[in-house]
């Protein structure tokens, strides 16, 4: 019987277009737009590209040892290559600057100049180079004209150039905002289920369409309609949910680590919380169809927004300031569980958002069952 109530269920779900749009093909679009918008800006797919830089071959450039060595240590081919040196003479280096081949013109004397035709990310390359250039050298001249035994000392120092800093990374993998965005998508498309279990509740509700008058009078015990029903709107939420992630991972190229059973379990764990959320809308409040739909919607919007769907910033906003609202809202469980996966290499925290995930779905599940279960109807 609970097979035969569940393949129908499904049958029945899968017949509303209009819900197939909203829980499918809508996150499919967005999910492209967010692409098209701020895919490229990815870590994975930003490359550096080495700044082309014109030298002018004069006299002053050849006596010049030191910028020559700098110049030629930042242009040395490997991983750590800066610039491309082209080393010509004037008329040349400002044809390049103009034919948009080069981004600067370095030009050596008593001070070293730069000219560029436009301001930008590699013409700001350019001068912070040579701003760091031109204070070593009048830090080092004044060094030495008050103390000159100190010279030699001075040049080992600047030859050591010690980091104080140093990036850690505790997965491997580099942080990246721009993911925040399509995790959050994920979120959004994992409460979508819930106007699967809206449309449920509302077939079962004698009292807002005739097919829940037909189900209420139906001699099935409601325990067994309410898990199947629930199961059904899983299922389709599920797999909506599955063609999203491939459609991002292998059509988008987006990244999602190699942890693949925890990223399908936290999948689950948010079509789960959507399920429940759509039972808990559509028992608790009161009112028409479509009031449950507009309530449903907001709701949901909302905690996406809190999320960081549309700001990202406000998913740490809320961290920071309201942190009891971050371990209650779903959708910011759903992307931290994302985002740990993708950044720390232990699973305490992903473990946390899932747990609080599961608690908040069977609260939610339990106060749906209560109040379906003692709906009464004088007639039907």
């Amino acid at each position: 019987m609970f097979g035969h109530v569940f393949s129908y269920r499904l049958k029945c779900l899968l017949r509303n277009r209009e819900q197939v749009f909203w829980t499918l093909l809508f996150p499919l679009l967005l999910a492209t737009f967010f692409y098209f918008a701020f895919g490229h800006l990815t870590s994975e797919r930003e490359k550096f590209e080495t700044v082309k830089v014109a030298v002018i071959d004069n006299q002053a450039y050849r006596e010049e040892v030191h910028l020559q060595q700098m110049l030629a240590a930042l242009s040395t081919e490997g991983e750590g290559q800066m610039l491309e040196l082209t080393v010509t003479d004037e008329a040349e280096a400002e044809k390049l600057l103009e034919e948009g081949a080069v981004a600067g013109i370095v030009t050596a004397g008593e001070s070293v100049g730069l000219t560029v035709k436009q301001s930008g990310l590699k013409q700001s390359i350019l001068k912070a180079v040579l701003d760091e250039y031109a204070y070593i050298v009048r830090t080092t001249a004044g060094i030495i004209s008050e103390n000159p035994a100190a010279a030699r000392r001075l040049v080992k120092e600047l030859e050591k150039r010690p980091t104080y800093t140093e990036a850690v990374s505790f997965s491997g993998v580099p942080p990246d905002t721009m993911l925040a965005y399509f995790y959050a998508l994920i979120a959004m498309a994992c409460l979508y289920s819930s106007f699967w279990s809206l449309q449920n509740t509302i077939d079962l509700q004698a009292d807002l369409s005739a097919r829940g008058a037909r189900r209420s009078a139906a001699p099935t015990h409601k325990l067994k309609v309410v898990l199947s029903d629930t199961l059904a709107a899983l299922t389709i939420s599920f797999a909506e949910v599955l063609v999203l992630l491939v459609y991002l991972a292998v059509g988008l190229q987006v990244s999602f680590g190699n942890q693949v059973g925890y990223i399908l379990l936290t999948c689950l764990a948010g079509c789960l919380v959507g399920v429940s959320f759509g039972n808990l809308i559509g028992t608790v409040i009161r009112g028409s169809e479509g009031i449950k739909r507009g309530i449903l919607i907001g709701g949901s919007l909302t905690l996406c927004y809190l999320a960081g769907l549309m700001w990202v910033d406000m998913k740490y906003i809320i961290a920071t300031r309201v942190p009891l609202l971050a371990y209650i809202n779903p959708a910011a469980l759903i992307t931290d569980a994302f985002y740990s996966l993708y950044i720390f290499d232990s699973h305490h925290r992903f473990y946390l958002n899932i747990g609080l995930l599961c608690l908040l779905s069977a609260l939610m599940s339990l106060l749906s069952f209560l109040r379906l279960r003692g709906e009464r109807y004088g007639s039907i």
